[in-house]
């Protein structure tokens, strides 16, 4: 699906969070976009980088929602969490895995999950699609790639090989851990989710201007 990699497999994946500074009057997704429309541009949401994941799905939140706000990418989740914690930013978008140790100590408030459906990790944090916008599903996945052009042999040997570890019990039981949905797929569904994401996001790019750091 790209000219330098070829996928040999998906173990598993992790929801987007949009995030809130603890001191900030929303709750869920309606007070969210209700609390931003009333001051167009005035709010930030920080990122874990410009051009990841979390920056496109914070500007997927930003036009199927028509609110307004300014991108602040920082260089890596840790600083975003902390500036998000001191309240430097009122709003971030982060993945489930590092939001959830701050959102059970109370830290920050979880507004909504980015994905279709809830996380199985956070059941009680709603999707944007509860609310009514039903265009809002994305993700991150963990991938195994290896170099383009490999013999397939060795490609069936790594597919299978990382199928049978991902369905290990005690490997699914870490990546939990680690707030990570198992979510083994093979290396033709993934090589099909990127083909079906890449217009996707190079659209959404184009749209928001979206620039890798």
């Amino acid at each position: 699906p790209v000219k330098s990699f070829d996928p040999i497999g998906i173990p598993a994946r992790t929801g987007l969070i949009v995030l809130a500074n603890g001191a900030v009057p929303v709750s869920g997704v309606k007070q969210f976009v209700d609390y931003v429309k009333k001051s167009p541009g005035k709010y930030a949401f920080g990122s874990f980088g410009s051009g990841t994941t979390a920056h496109f799905a914070g500007e997927l939140v930003l036009a199927r929602t028509g609110i307004d706000m300014t991108h602040v990418p920082y260089k890596g989740s840790a600083p975003a969490m902390t500036d998000l914690i001191g309240g430097q930013i009122p709003f971030s978008v982060d993945t489930v895995a590092a939001a959830i140790p701050q959102i059970k100590n109370g830290k920050i408030k979880a507004v909504a999950v980015t994905t279709a459906k809830r996380s199985s990790l956070l059941p009680d944090v709603p999707t944007f699609a509860e609310a009514g916008f039903k265009d809002i599903d994305m993700d991150t996945w963990l991938i195994v790639v290896g170099p383009k052009g490999m013999p397939a042999n060795v490609k069936a040997k790594l597919e299978a090989t990382l199928a049978e570890v991902a369905a290990a019990p005690d490997v699914q039981e870490k990546m939990k851990a680690q707030g990570f949905d198992p979510a083994y797929a093979n290396s033709a569904a993934a090589a099909t989710l990127i083909r079906q994401e890449m217009p996707v996001m190079k659209k959404l790019a184009d749209s928001a201007h979206i620039t890798a750091d």
